[in-house]
């Protein structure tokens, strides 16, 4: 269906979108800029009060919301499937739902370990699988993953989150050799530090060091993110897969 779209304004007019993680930060950011561009969106995450501010803040596009929690197999069916069964198909996911434990590995227990895997990798398999499954059935799609600067360098306070984002990376480039054949391109975003709701309660004494090892000298914003996953979501990156694109202020380049 990547090709396809009803007629109208936008770089995804008629597109069936699913983006999870979407009740605040990049994930909202992603999902208020995707109904400007024309989307259909299905938006998802355990917090049903933020979907509902989502929504409500998005007028005129279509908008459903599906509460769940992207680790369980029967929640992450459904997201994918609400798209499918309203919209007649999927064309993009933004598999965006995720943790951002901060710990060192002596302060990390077993349990922070398997509840930012169950979030950040395994609901990330999931999601992209059933995805797939939606997209082979209607000829293609668009996929774009969430990696990190944590999923490409190493950075300290980042024992659980950071595996987890090389986990982001891997599925992206496994995926995207796996079903290019089928009309699938898959991609990742590798934000940066981002000026989210978390980050800015962040004490002082821990955001100044992030801050000034960007290069650019400040914090990215979510928006910003977004327009980078809305340029890997549409027909414009046709021939472009297995990418992982930093939106970093330069962190990567030192």
């Amino acid at each position: 269906m990547e090709s396809s779209g009803s007629e109208g304004p936008g770089r995804l007019a008629g597109k069936a979108v699913v983006v999870t993680g979407a009740a605040k930060g990049i994930g909202r950011a992603t999902a208020e800029l995707f109904a400007r561009e024309g989307a259909r969106l299905v938006i998802t995450d355990i917090d049903g009060d933020g979907l509902e501010a989502v929504r409500e803040g998005i007028s005129g596009g279509e908008v459903e919301i599906v509460v769940g929690d992207v680790s369980q197999v029967d929640d992450a069916r459904r997201m994918i499937w609400a798209s499918v069964e309203r919209y007649g198909g999927l064309d993009v996911l933004v598999a965006n739902a995720g943790v951002i434990p901060l710990n060192t590995i002596d302060e990390a227990t077993p349990e922070d370990w398997d509840h930012v895997m169950a979030v950040d990798g395994r609901g990330m398999f999931l999601t992209c699988k059933y995805a797939i499954e939606a997209m082979v059935e209607s000829g293609g799609g668009s996929i774009v993953c969430l990696s990190s600067i944590s999923g490409l360098a190493g950075q300290s306070q980042q024992s659980t989150y950071g595996p987890a984002k090389f986990v982001a990376s891997g599925i992206t480039m496994h995926l995207a050799v796996e079903w290019a054949d089928r009309g699938i391109r898959v991609n990742a975003v590798a934000p940066g530090t981002i000026a989210t709701e978390a980050v800015r309660e962040l004490p002082e004494e821990y955001v100044a060091p992030m801050r000034a090892a960007h290069p650019v000298g400040r914090f990215g914003e979510p928006e910003e993110v977004a327009n980078a996953i809305l340029f890997l979501a549409s027909d414009e990156a046709s021939f472009i897969t297995g990418a992982i694109l930093p939106v970093d202020g330069g962190y990567l380049a030192q």
